[in-house]
């Protein structure tokens, strides 16, 4: 028997992502729509990098001045960029390390489904996996970029043998922003 894709095809898990993010707002002071970008790997590279997200997202002339980036990895769970996007948005119920914990209120907690899906979407059709941020100066300091990017990986089955074949295919990229005064 021949190959079988068993992954998302890339129109699927983009709408995927689409709909689940259009749910949701990121929480900050202001809280922001998440975007949701289909960038090739031809203009981000096979290793996205602090810079390669600011050209292909301000360009070379940059109108608002970016300041500063940094980036974390976010390829599991406790990773620090996976636990910078995603904070306690997953968590109807957060536990801190003294055993303390706290319930979330109901707006929260209506959510959490919403982010556990857009979470899922992330880590079962995505690799190499990062999570970005960038800081403006001038009058935009008090806003920051945020990016959770990942690459789509296509994954075929050969049904008889059990063996799996993967290609990496595009980037997929949710920006959104937080306030921060």
């Amino acid at each position: 028997m021949a190959f079988q894709i068993i992954s998302h095809d890339p129109e699927s898990l983009l709408q995927a992502f689409r709909e689940t993010a259009a749910l949701i707002l990121y929480p900050s002071e202001s809280d922001a729509p998440i975007e949701v970008h289909h960038v090739g790997a031809d203009k981000l590279g096979d290793q996205v990098s602090p810079d390669e997200i600011r050209l292909h997202f301000y360009g070379d002339e940059d109108p608002k001045q970016v300041e500063s980036s940094e980036w974390a990895e976010a390829n599991r769970l406790e990773s620090n960029g996976t636990q910078r996007f995603f904070r306690d948005q997953a968590n109807i119920i957060t536990t801190y390390p003294n055993n303390e914990y706290f319930v979330h209120e109901l707006y929260h907690r209506e959510n959490t489904p919403h982010w556990r899906k857009l979470r899922d979407l992330f880590f079962d059709n995505l690799v190499q996996q990062r999570w970005f941020r960038v800081d403006f100066s001038g009058s935009n300091d008090a806003r920051a970029d945020i990016f959770l990017v990942g690459r789509h990986l296509q994954i075929e089955l050969d049904a008889d043998t059990n063996e799996i074949r993967t290609t990496p295919l595009d980037w997929v990229v949710l920006k959104t922003f937080v306030i921060e005064t």
